[in-house]
């Protein structure tokens, strides 16, 4: 399968802050690629987050998260790719099972 040729992409990008700003991941923080992927960050963290075109999918309204940081997005907008915090894949946060009332 060959790769867009986009590639592997840093986000350059914080809304609040104009285009081009350094983005710190913090909670809140808005974070666009130029593959259209697009990003809230909803525990912040120390680290770079990264969008990877190869390979996966994501959807809008689910979440991915990096145990080391502790870092948690939410996906805004759609995009094929996979997201990479330090280098290493994100995985995607299954929903809470909760009691249904009978």
């Amino acid at each position: 399968m060959a790769r867009p040729r986009w590639g592997r992409q840093r986000c350059k990008q914080d809304v609040r802050a104009g285009v081009g700003a350094e983005v710190a991941v913090a909670s809140g923080s808005r974070l666009k690629f130029e593959s259209g992927a697009e990003l809230v960050v909803t525990k912040g963290g120390d680290a770079d987050v990264e969008f990877d075109a190869g390979g996966g999918k994501l959807q809008v309204g689910k979440r991915y998260k990096d145990e080391p940081t502790g870092i948690e997005v939410l996906v805004t907008k759609a995009s094929e790719g996979r997201l990479l915090c330090n280098g290493a894949e994100m995985e995607q946060v299954q929903p809470k099972q909760t009691k249904s009332a009978d």
